[in-house]
């Protein structure tokens, strides 16, 4: 009995063993495909992004449209006005969908700086402010902060000032939610 007692026990100890190194391998697994999921949504948002820029630019009138209704909303044909309009738009869905990423920390935080630098450069552009008073609603809250945080910024504020004003805000916003619970 007390061979059979021993080798139960050694048995045991192998089992529990096996276990603990299965669990191991499990987390470097997890780890891995984490790591893989978030370079596959990176890339995803990153390929949106550049796919909404190449359709775009590739018929040369759509863009002087375009480019037409940012310097003067009024001087479009109602069609013309629409189509920009809802570019616009899917162009910030998709700067939306990167910021909510990279506030939930799976896309790296420096995208933020490129996200800030497609909004800013249309501060000079009357048709951003039209299309910005139509569809300011159809946004989510976060983005709508975002969004007027960098039209209240100052015109000369560089891009890095903003990055860093809006990460401190972050942070800020971060820290008061941990106190409160």
């Amino acid at each position: 009995m007390k061979f059979l007692d021993r080798l139960t026990k050694v048995a045991e100890i192998v089992g529990s063993l096996g276990i603990v190194i299965s669990l191991f391998l499990v987390s470097v697994q997890y780890e891995n495909n984490s790591l893989a999921l978030k370079t596959s949504t990176a890339n995803s948002v990153n390929a949106n992004i550049a796919d909404w820029y190449n359709s775009f630019f590739e018929n040369t009138e759509e863009t002087e449209s375009f480019l037409t209704f940012l310097a003067d909303p009024e001087s479009v044909s109602q069609t013309e006005k629409f189509q920009a309009i809802m570019r616009l738009h899917s162009l910030n869905l998709h700067l939306q969908n990167a910021l909510y990423l990279e506030r939930q920390g799976v896309l790296d935080e420096n995208l933020r700086k490129t996200i800030s630098m497609a909004v800013y450069s249309g501060l000079q552009q009357p048709g951003f402010y039209y299309w910005w008073n139509q569809r300011r609603s159809m946004y989510t809250e976060d983005w709508q902060n975002f969004v007027e945080g960098i039209i209240a910024s100052e015109e000369e504020t560089e891009l890095e000032e903003l990055f860093n004003v809006f990460t401190k805000e972050e942070t800020s916003k971060e820290s008061q939610n941990k106190s409160s619970q």
